[in-house]
């Protein structure tokens, strides 16, 4: 049974001590849970009784619009030949979300467009579904507490790889450079992976070279997780390092086929460290 009346006093210190270390109103309630956990030695899902006090707490003390607050990843979703930011919005309380709503800056036309195609609009779905997967799961494993040290600070990297991709593909004009950012994305997610399950060293990493496939391939035999497949199957789309030097320009059609396999590595190896997995929850399209 919860100690209501404990709970608030430590929810009222925390917000003091919060204040002082000048964290933003948005990130505290997320700051709590990890804290309530560690200092209780505690473990609690997100829908669990003190959850819910904890972030009620601080929704109660934002602003009535805070709901939703910001951003927590920027995606980029190709449709009609552009790429369109899809944010991925960090949100506490109970709330839910359309896809669609997601994509900020595109017209209602378009999103109709979408929404009346089936295809169109279920690959929206799995794709945010990933997105926000990542968004959510990657704060939660670095303070998991399961990985070492040297994979954190490839999926770090790995993360700084793919985020800086997106910015350069939801710009006026993309940068189809930005492909091989991508594949070097794809590559560090998918090498953490071998680093944390297999203790692979330095030198067993450098065997594989560049070779995605072979390194997706690994992840396969390492977690028997069938995603990891679809990554190596896919891996032919992502040009050869070489190719940073005198590569031919990508068709956009490409980049958004890389994006999907590097956000589906990037996705997976989150998805192992933690509970996270809303695709179960998709409501898709059914439209004739």
């Amino acid at each position: 049974m919860v100690d209501k009346q404990g709970l608030e006093e430590w929810l009222i210190s925390k917000n003091a001590q919060y204040r002082a270390e000048e964290i933003p109103p948005s990130n505290r309630p997320f700051k709590a849970l990890g804290d309530y956990s560690r200092e209780f030695n505690c473990v609690f899902s997100f829908d669990s009784v003190i959850a819910k006090i904890i972030v009620d707490w601080f929704y109660k003390c934002s602003t009535p619009e805070s709901r939703y607050i910001g951003s927590v990843f920027t995606a980029a979703f190709y449709f009609d030949a552009c790429f369109w930011p899809l944010e991925i919005f960090l949100g506490f309380g109970q709330f839910s979300i359309n896809p669609l709503d997601c994509l900020d800056t595109m017209p209602e036309e378009l999103k109709i467009d979408i929404s009346k195609n089936p295809q169109s609009f279920n690959n929206l779905a799995f794709y945010w579904a990933d997105c926000f997967d990542y968004a959510y799961g990657f704060d939660e494993i670095q303070e998991c507490g399961k990985l070492n040290s040297t994979t954190l600070s490839f999926l770090k990297n790995a993360d700084l790889e793919l985020r800086g991709a997106v910015a350069q593909l939801i710009l006026t004009t993309p940068n189809t450079k930005a492909i091989l950012s991508l594949r070097m994305a794809c590559e560090i997610f998918l090498k953490a992976l071998l680093v944390q399950e297999r203790n692979s060293t330095t030198l067993e990493l450098q065997k594989f070279g560049h070779n995605i496939k072979n390194i997706a391939e690994a992840c396969y035999s390492a977690t028997n997780v069938a995603e990891f497949n679809l990554v190596a199957n896919g891996a032919d789309v992502f040009p050869n390092v070489s190719e940073r030097y005198d590569g031919n320009e990508k068709s956009l059609a490409q980049i958004w086929r890389a994006l999907c396999i590097a956000q589906i590595a990037a996705t997976t190896v989150v998805r192992y460290y933690t509970d996270r997995d809303v695709r179960l929850k998709l409501c898709l399209s059914t439209n004739d």
